[in-house]
């Protein structure tokens, strides 16, 4: 367990990747002072020593065989997709397409962390920890090509939050602390990745906000920065060289004298088009925020009009997902951090009504909406269970990757035993194939693919974390399909 001192917000310094600013920390105020302590989640622990007996939730747990590397048990079924994912806490490519491909070791030592593919499949972000988890040791930001060479680290400083790739191009944003943990000071780095592996130096300019995310048009970045005494939260539009465009208020200031009060727009996600915006709204206190925030809609285009709320849920940029057309935003409602109940799939629309897509004895993460019309959408779901953590049992049992068509018309899409469960589904831009990733145990499983309603094993041996309360989040895969 470790113990920041000195650090003011009410949560992560960052978050690591897929996790909210609050992500696996708590506070405790003595005097004034905020006491972070890093939880490295995993099974319930007795903690005597921190105020008696803590329940401690997921995290860092690695109970697969440490020195197994992960095969491809199945070299006759070629896919047109690359993949990339983690083992024994290592980081592996493997070209699905080549019958002789065999998964390929890209890290050896730490902990890696996988981001994501950039645009055209060339190339793959991923974070690589000196030490054996995401919180005593810094993280440091490097690129690979999609065959496994030309691994290069993009920077020598330690990177925080979470890296994104341009929509439109090969160009990648991200946070460094330029200061020291006493006194950190954020830049927003921006650097473009050439096809011949050259990396070009973009801006750089203060981080002086919140959270990030690229504008869909990959010429503008949209900040949000935190509300105080007479300071609304607030969107600004920024250009590429750090440039203010245009600010939206998003709320009145707060009356900070109560306490406990809306603080920042986070996990933003907006709509293809370019004029709507989905993101949460966290709280200035951690454990309130851990429990569930409300989700938002906010018109760019209509910026007097007040936000709009479809929901509430936890601060997970991957449970929400848009429609390419930006008709649909499908969403994971349901407060308490546990990810194995009280969580449900709705959808809304541009106006914010809202349709419910869940049975209340289920429980849904995970919504990928295909590439092409008509969009089908794909999500994990299971029986709602009690959070317990058993490395030789799955955290939802039975759990399966369900699609909803254009008609709303909803039935399972995989098939599996009772002990087993499936996450991230990685469907073709038209959905007829899938990729997905089934568990045999909390931390152990093996990726595989579906088509024609036949669903075969690829590679055995894919390990990860459960993360926060079984979010399952960062990733264990990533995948970029070719066609």
């Amino acid at each position: 367990m470790i113990v920041h001192k000195g650090i003011k917000a009410l949560g992560f310094e960052n978050a690591r990747r897929g996790q909210p600013f609050f992500s696996g920390v708590f506070s405790i105020e003595f005097g004034g002072e905020g006491i972070l302590i890093n939880r490295i989640w995993r099974k319930a622990v007795s903690v005597a020593a921190m105020l008696g007996m803590l329940a401690l939730a997921g995290g860092q747990s690695m109970a697969a065989e440490q020195g197994q590397l992960p095969v491809r048990s199945n070299k006759e079924v070629t896919v047109p997709a690359q993949i990339a994912f983690t083992s024994n806490q290592q980081l592996f490519l493997l070209d699905l397409q080549d019958k002789n491909g065999a998964p390929k070791p890209i890290t050896k030592d730490g902990l890696a962390e996988i981001v994501g593919w950039s645009g055209d499949g060339q190339w793959l972000l991923f974070v690589k920890y000196k030490g054996a988890d995401r919180y005593s040791a810094p993280g440091y930001l490097w690129l690979v090509r999609a065959d496994g060479s030309g691994a290069v680290q993009l920077d020598d400083r330690p990177v925080t939050g979470v890296p994104k790739w341009s929509p439109k191009r090969n160009q990648v944003a991200y946070i460094v602390n330029a200061g020291s943990s006493e006194q950190p000071r954020g830049v927003l780095v921006l650097k473009e990745v050439r096809d011949n592996g050259e990396v070009a130096a973009g801006a750089a300019t203060p981080a002086a906000f919140f959270d990030f995310t690229w504008m869909p048009d990959g010429e503008a970045i949209l900040t949000s920065t935190e509300a105080g005494k007479n300071r609304p939260m607030t969107f600004v539009l920024q250009n590429l060289a750090g440039q203010p465009l245009a600010t939206y208020p998003l709320a009145e200031p707060p009356n900070v004298e109560e306490g406990i009060y809306a603080l920042a727009a986070t996990g933003m996600n907006v709509s293809p088009d370019g004029q709507l915006v989905a993101y949460y709204v966290r709280y200035n206190a951690a454990s309130l925020s851990a429990d569930g925030v409300p989700i938002q809609l906010f018109n760019l285009k209509q910026p007097a009009k007040k936000p709009i709320e479809p929901g509430t849920g936890l601060a997970y940029p991957q449970w929400l997902s848009w429609t390419a057309n930006s008709q649909q935003l499908a969403f994971i409602d349901g407060t308490d951090r546990m990810a194995t109940q009280n969580k449900h799939l709705k959808l809304a629309n541009r106006d914010g009504k809202v349709v419910s897509a869940s049975p209340a004895d289920s429980v849904d993460t995970y919504p990928v909406w295909t590439a092409k019309p008509p969009y089908t959408l794909f999500f994990s779901r299971g029986k709602a269970t009690n959070y317990a953590f058993d490395p030789k049992k799955v955290m939802v049992p039975g759990q399966r990757i369900w699609a909803r068509d254009a008609n709303g018309a909803e039935q399972p899409w995989t098939k599996g035993a009772e002990q087993t469960a499936d996450y991230y589904p990685s469907p073709s831009p038209d959905g007829s194939k899938l990729l997905f990733l089934r568990l045999d145990r909390a931390e152990h499983g093996s990726l595989f693919y579906q088509a024609d309603g036949k669903e075969s094993e690829l590679v055995k041996g894919i390990t990860g974390d459960i993360g926060y309360y079984a979010n399952y989040l960062p990733e264990w895969i990533a995948v970029y399909w070719n066609s």
